[in-house]
């Protein structure tokens, strides 16, 4: 059984003072790093001999769009997605200043503005005259992680006035198990379908696609019509160059594909290939988020993402949210040989953050090779994990109190809620039990770093594992954004520190490649033979 004598309480602050010297504010954001069993000096000392010597001048270039993906031969400008030239302001970029720490001009004047107006206004119509009233983004990754998190966290924010009721799905799974369970609920007359692929070829996003096609002509064909539908092409059969050019929008890098595929030109929405897909929720990619939440609140989310940037530009280090996010998760690993990281949120909102930080991290830093190609022999990114903290309770808390293996943890909470939506007591009683979740999460924290010695096995919790936690002092569209910037600048520096390229996936690729031959076998187009094991499943098919 693990014990804390290597992380001695005694390194936990017990006064005020000592606690001002163990956080870092940003806004409506604290991060509290009293239960890292790590002193001030000695982290500030490790972070001098573990920083690139250039540190500041590649800080720099990250958040001017000029730092270089070198595998990929191209910049990395996804901070610049939330800048003064944001999607929402007519582009995806500018070209220069500090990531965009200001949004300037008038909202409204983009193709990304003018879709999002349209849908949540209900003036889009579909190919029969009906307005739109469900929206389903299609994408995996990156085109679907992001905006499923954020919309889910701050659909309660939907500031627009809006008359007309749009319903926001999400669907990823190649299996088509979403799509079983989204079509039932969706009518083909009034539902627009949301194309989301960086390269526009995603295996997985097309086979949905696929079968949404397949799902429209038959019910304009046979029951739509049955069902008092008004199909709008001879033969009862929608025509697919209207159901483009009525149901479909396209967001991708790749204009090329999504022109020949079919999708009219003013329903596609582009963003750069220099945007990684993990780190493209403030993009184009962002659209279910507008639609989901209205204009207002995903640009406050940009707001609040770019206040970030302008922290991890001038806060010094041990004022630093993301540095000392990235100095602390790298000791963690190479000193004390932690090999993974719980995500552990104690508010709903935040249900798919541990979700979404396993692709940020875990594809970005999990890698046994430098950017230069060479081999490493240290560890690097860890296993990201994790799940939400009141249902963990009744889950896998108990390994993590007294279980075996070692692991830290970030905590996230949000100390005050407002429901004004409700009545004066209804929003009572939600507020109590948001300080009952504030509750158990210093709670268990608490007990994961100090734990509780007894001489009776059952009662006897080991404690010292190291944890952070973010406390929100609001969940707002800005404080969100800032934690989520906050977590791809961690990953930026952790990369940097084991001088790897963050923002390539070459494992990735090459699994997509190994299941393209696999598929070929399956569907009789190959005879290519594996092994023995994978053979005989596929003879079962």
């Amino acid at each position: 059984m693990p014990t804390s004598s290597s992380h001695s309480a005694s390194l936990i602050p017990s006064e005020p003072s000592d606690l001002a010297a163990h956080a870092a504010t940003c806004g409506d954001v604290v991060f509290d790093w009293s239960y890292q069993f790590i002193e001030p000096k000695v982290l500030a000392d490790f972070a001098s001999a573990r920083l690139p010597a250039d540190f500041n001048e590649q800080r720099e270039a990250l958040l001017n769009g000029r730092y270089m993906n070198a595998s990929e031969q191209r910049e990395v400008r996804h901070a610049l997605s939330r800048g003064r030239n944001s999607v929402v302001r007519g582009g995806s970029s500018y070209s220069g200043g500090l990531g965009g720490s200001s949004l300037q001009g008038s909202a409204g004047d983009s193709k990304f503005a003018q879709i999002v107006r349209k849908l949540r206004s209900g003036k889009w119509l579909g190919a029969t005259g009906k307005p739109i009233t469900d929206v389903v983004n299609i994408g995996v990754g990156g085109s679907d992680l992001g905006p499923l998190m954020a919309s889910f966290a701050l659909r309660e924010f939907a500031s627009d006035v809006q008359q007309h009721k749009l319903n926001t799905h999400f669907v990823s799974s190649m299996d088509g198990g979403q799509l079983y369970a989204v079509l039932p609920i969706c009518n083909p007359e009034t539902t627009l379908f949301i194309v989301a692929s960086k390269s526009f070829g995603t295996i997985d996003t097309f086979a949905n696609v696929d079968t949404v096609k397949v799902w429209v002509k038959e019910w304009f064909a046979g029951a739509g019509s049955a069902a008092g539908g008004s199909a709008p092409a001879a033969g009862g059969e929608v025509n697919e160059k209207l159901w483009l050019e009525h149901h479909v929008i396209g967001v991708s890098a790749n204009v090329k594909r999504m022109t020949e595929y079919g999708i009219p030109p003013a329903h596609q929405l582009v963003f750069e290939e220099a945007i990684g897909g993990r780190f493209s929720m403030w993009s184009a990619i962002g659209l279910a988020i507008a639609t989901t939440c209205g204009l207002g609140v995903f640009e406050r989310l940009l707001e609040g993402a770019a206040k970030m940037d302008e922290h991890f530009a001038t806060a010094p280090l041990l004022e630093n949210i993301p540095m000392l996010m990235a100095v602390l998760g790298v000791y963690n690993r190479e000193e004390r040989g932690i090999n993974n990281i719980a995500i552990l949120p104690y508010d709903g909102r935040f249900r798919h953050l541990p979700s979404y930080l396993q692709q940020l991290d875990m594809e970005s830093n999990g890698k046994q090779y430098t950017a230069t190609g060479e081999p490493l022999s240290t560890p690097t990114g860890p296993i990201v994990w994790g799940g939400f903290g009141p249902n963990g309770q009744h889950a896998f808390f108990q390994h993590l109190h007294q279980g075996y293996d070692a692991f830290c943890a970030d905590f996230v909470c949000v100390l005050h809620r407002d429901a004004p939506q409700f009545s004066a007591g209804v929003a009572a009683s939600l507020a109590s039990q948001q300080k009952l979740s504030v509750a158990n999460c210093l709670a268990h924290r608490r007990l994961m770093a100090f734990g509780s010695q007894s001489s009776v096995p059952a009662e006897h919790y080991p404690g010292g594992h190291p944890s952070s936690l973010f406390a929100l002092r609001k969940l707002t569209p800005e404080s969100f954004g800032a934690i989520v910037a906050a977590y791809e600048h961690k990953v930026f520096v952790q990369g940097l520190i084991w001088g790897l390229n963050s923002f390539d996936q070459p494992g990735v690729e090459k699994g997509k490649q190994v299941a393209v031959s696999t598929l070929r076998r399956i569907r009789g187009e190959s005879d290519e033979s594996f092994d023995a094991s994978t053979d005989g499943i596929i003879g079962m098919l």
